[in-house]
């Protein structure tokens, strides 16, 4: 069953209504967009008409994509991501969901094309912009220097391609009121409805432990715990600054669990029985996918230390 909020984002969205919602990690963001086609389509059938809704999904991360795609899928939804799946059953309009980056959707003549096509123009429900606290993160700059992802700013524009009154979604959990002013700004949105739920969660507590930067004893009780239960252990995520840090920690915790480090001291170290895995920017396809299939249940790595790379928008439920 949706949560309150879920459905009130949902049936603004699908009625034609611009929408800015700030709803916390983990409360079902994604499942908004995710339904919309379905829904579009059971509403067409007590009409007794045919509908084949399509849903634009602007996103800012290839994980991200991969991941929600995969989660469509699951519900029965057809998705597709720019550049990976079949070009021309994209452009054909066969996919309910067509996830792509803000440099895809505007830099490339291909897709702003298909935006402005008749089956676009006739069966796109409406544009979802994900982590929309990006748009100004990264889309503008800050005096005297460059944008990290000037095209964020300029997500408006797709306003301009799509037929006039397409509704637009954006979705976020972290976006203060000045914050969501600048969304509304810069998306162009009209009377948009904001939709807030409270981020507080009381099963989570924060705590601060300084510590100096060459001692890294801090961390001895998770090598203690990796030791006692190897892959039976809980997730363990370590987030880092930089990319430097990662690679401290991680040679730190390999070092200390010298062969505990691999599934059942495994002699011959294969690298898909190691318990431990970075995530970053610069990681390789191959490590990126071990550590994602880990967290999602589906691997052996049980500890991740990462930038803030790993996270935006992915589900992770085990942990």
């Amino acid at each position: 069953m949706l949560k309150p909020e879920q459905e009130q984002c949902l049936l603004s969205f699908v009625g034609g209504h611009d929408v800015v919602a700030l709803l916390p990690t983990g409360f079902g963001k994604s499942l908004i967009f995710q339904l919309t086609p379905l829904v579009v389509n059971e509403l067409a059938k007590a009409k007794d008409r045919d509908a084949k809704p399509i849903v634009v999904v602007v996103s800012p991360l290839v994980a991200l994509m991969e991941d929600q795609v995969k989660e469509a899928e699951k519900l029965g939804v057809r998705a597709a991501q720019l550049g990976v799946h079949d070009d021309l059953d994209i452009l054909d309009g066969n996919f309910s969901l067509v996830f792509g980056s803000p440099e895809s959707w505007l830099l490339n003549n291909k897709w702003r094309r298909m935006l402005a096509s008749e089956i676009y123009q006739i069966n796109l429900v409406g544009i979802v912009i994900d982590e929309v606290h990006v748009t100004y993160k990264w889309g503008e700059a800050s005096k005297g220097e460059s944008a990290f992802r000037e095209s964020f700013a300029k997500l408006g524009e797709l306003r301009s391609i799509t037929k006039e009154g397409t509704p637009v979604l954006a979705l976020t959990a972290s976006a203060d009121i000045k914050s969501r002013s600048r969304v509304v700004r810069l998306l162009h949105m009209d009377n948009a409805i904001q939709i807030i739920a409270s981020p507080n969660k009381t099963n989570i507590r924060l705590g601060l432990c300084k510590v100096p930067n060459h001692n890294m004893n801090c961390l001895d009780w998770i090598v203690q715990h990796a030791k006692n239960n190897g892959s039976n252990m809980q997730p363990v995520l370590i987030y880092c600054q930089t990319l430097k840090s990662v690679g401290r920690v991680f040679s730190y915790l390999k070092a200390e669990l010298q062969e505990h480090a691999w599934v059942d001291c495994d002699p011959s170290c294969r690298s898909d029985n190691l318990l431990i895995g970075m995530f970053h920017s610069k990681i390789l396809p191959q490590n990126k996918e071990r550590v994602l299939a880990s967290l999602r249940g589906e691997g052996k790595c049980r500890i991740v230390v990462a930038t803030t790379a790993l996270g935006m928008g992915l589900n992770f439920p085990n942990v």
